[in-house]
């Protein structure tokens, strides 16, 4: 059950988490923001996982406890590869077959400064 379970929880995890990244990546055009919601999706599919564990060890203290403490860093995981996952990189090109390039990024731009009469 544990191992089955974690597998499970993993893969719902995963799904949810690429799914809502795909449906927030039509809407946000920042990095920042999908980097956040790719933080509060971590933050909020955690519990498969802590429930998996809940049920394969019948409520260990010391395995909940060490799931619970995994939680952070499985939402920073998820906040820091958020854009990866949405398509939105460019920093990681060995993620894209060849031929294929990520998304376009949205970069707000500056106004050049105006100089006045020499």
């Amino acid at each position: 059950m544990l191992t089955g379970g974690s597998l499970l929880a993993g893969v719902l995890m995963g799904l949810v988490l690429a799914g809502g990244l795909a449906v927030a990546a039509r809407v946000l055009t920042r990095r920042w923001a999908l980097t956040l919601v790719g933080a509060l999706l971590g933050a909020l599919v955690f519990p498969a996982e802590f429930v998996a564990v809940a049920i394969g060890t019948d409520g260990a203290v010391a395995q909940l406890g060490t799931t619970f403490l995994a939680w952070p860093f499985m939402t920073a995981v998820a906040a820091l590869h958020s854009t990866d996952i949405a398509g939105r990189t460019r920093k990681r090109t060995w993620l894209w077959a060849p031929g294929r390039g990520p998304a376009p990024v949205a970069v707000r731009s500056v106004p050049e400064p105006r100089h006045g009469p020499s």
